[in-house]
């Protein structure tokens, strides 16, 4: 279990067709979504109760139009997550959810939820709660529950979180095959309870970790072509049927370069080098292995993006702010980029600061970070480049 997955458990227990890059347009994307996701703040509002409130006015400040939840398989069966045998009935928990929906809604500000682990333990090939060889049948049952509970109030799901690394699905040489059958079983529940619900696949993290037989991360292009049966070319490889997707969803982190930043492995995919990406959907819609429900190529969402505010590859406030805002407008120029998503808010203390991508102190204090993306946004929302919340009157 890595650090970042410590963080993510942690706070979640609590709780049109497109082109390739070189032949893009040259004029910005309109009304790209600016988004945020703080689950301990949003959904079980840590530090203390009342900073739901406190998120949602930053939000409010930042322009922001969408935020992103994780919902926690395992959390939200509450007692039943260690039976070995799934339950015929089960009363989930969502009440979390339910609390940040409600009051982002009078906002304006609409809310995304990712489903996702870990699973409990009947849903698991070692029938132990966590990541191991989850099944896609249970995982169906959890997903039209979500479906059916949420049903005209969320408009926006995605299925699982960064399903190419193993701390999330296991092992890490089927994850592929195990994500494909996620996706097909959660996309058809979820269209099922509620048609006009949008259903992003992916949610990969941006790029390899380790080598040989310590991989602990598979890279997101490589991961991709797994789970649409394509090969080295993005041709069809085998005979698995085309995926259906409302979108594609990704992280594409670099903690270590700025926004520009070309990283290496042509399989990775950064925000520097996203065409790599876009390219790869254009190929894979073309084959018929991946396509909207339209036939249309999957535009792309940025979920997760981030700086260090602190710690060993911290920057100053002054730095990370500036990084930021060149990562937000490279996103908001790329006409395929329909959301760019800044992974916390509030410092999340002491204990978890090894991943401290906060723009705002533990008060809920904006900092110089929060400050410059605030002032981006506002210029660009006057400019019609994002989309603006309307809140309710």
């Amino acid at each position: 279990m890595t650090p970042r997955h410590k963080l993510l458990l942690v706070t979640a227990l609590a709780c049109a067709a497109l082109v390739p890059l070189s032949a893009a347009p040259a004029h910005a994307a309109k009304g790209m979504e600016v988004a945020v996701q703080d689950d301990s703040v949003f959904v079980i509002q840590l530090p203390r109760p009342g900073y739901r409130a406190k998120g949602l006015k930053l939000a409010t400040q930042m322009n922001v139009s969408w935020i992103r939840a994780n919902v926690n398989w395992n959390y939200v069966t509450l007692k039943y997550k260690r039976s070995k045998k799934e339950p015929k009935k089960i009363v989930y928990n969502w009440t979390g959810y339910d609390a940040l929906i409600d009051a982002a809604a009078k906002k304006g500000i609409n809310v995304q939820l990712a489903l996702t682990g870990p699973a409990p333990a009947w849903a698991t090939g070692n029938h132990k709660i966590g990541p191991d060889r989850i099944k896609a049948t249970p995982f169906k049952h959890f997903a039209q529950a979500a479906a059916e509970h949420f049903a005209g109030r969320v408009h926006r799901y995605s299925i699982w979180n960064e399903p190419n690394h193993r701390s999330w699905i296991s092992p890490i040489k089927s994850q592929a095959k195990i994500y494909r059958g996620l996706y097909i079983a959660g996309y058809s529940a979820i269209k099922k309870a509620d048609p006009d619900a949008q259903v992003l696949i992916g949610e990969t993290s941006p790029f390899q970790i380790g080598r040989g037989s310590h991989i602990n991360a598979q890279s997101p292009l490589k991961f991709l072509r797994g789970i649409t049966c394509a090969n080295a070319s993005y041709g069809k490889a085998k005979s698995c049927g085309t995926l259906k997707t409302d979108g594609y969803a990704h992280h594409p982190y670099d903690f270590d370069h700025k926004p520009n930043y070309r990283y290496p492995g042509k399989d990775n995919v950064t925000l520097g080098v996203l065409g790599r990406l876009e390219s790869a959907l254009f190929k894979l819609k073309k084959a018929k292995l991946l396509t909207t429900p339209t036939g249309g190529t999957p535009s792309v969402y940025l979920t997760e993006y981030g700086y260090f505010g602190s710690g060993r590859r911290g920057l100053s406030r002054s730095k990370q702010g500036s990084y930021l805002v060149q990562a937000f407008k490279i996103a908001q120029k790329d006409p395929h980029v329909k959301q760019m998503l800044q992974y916390l808010f509030v410092y999340p203390g002491s204990r978890y600061a090894f991943f401290d991508t906060s723009i705002a102190t533990r008060k809920a204090t904006p900092t110089l970070a929060f400050k410059k993306l605030a002032a981006w946004a506002k210029t660009a929302a006057k400019a019609g480049q994002i989309a603006v919340a309307t809140p309710k009157r």
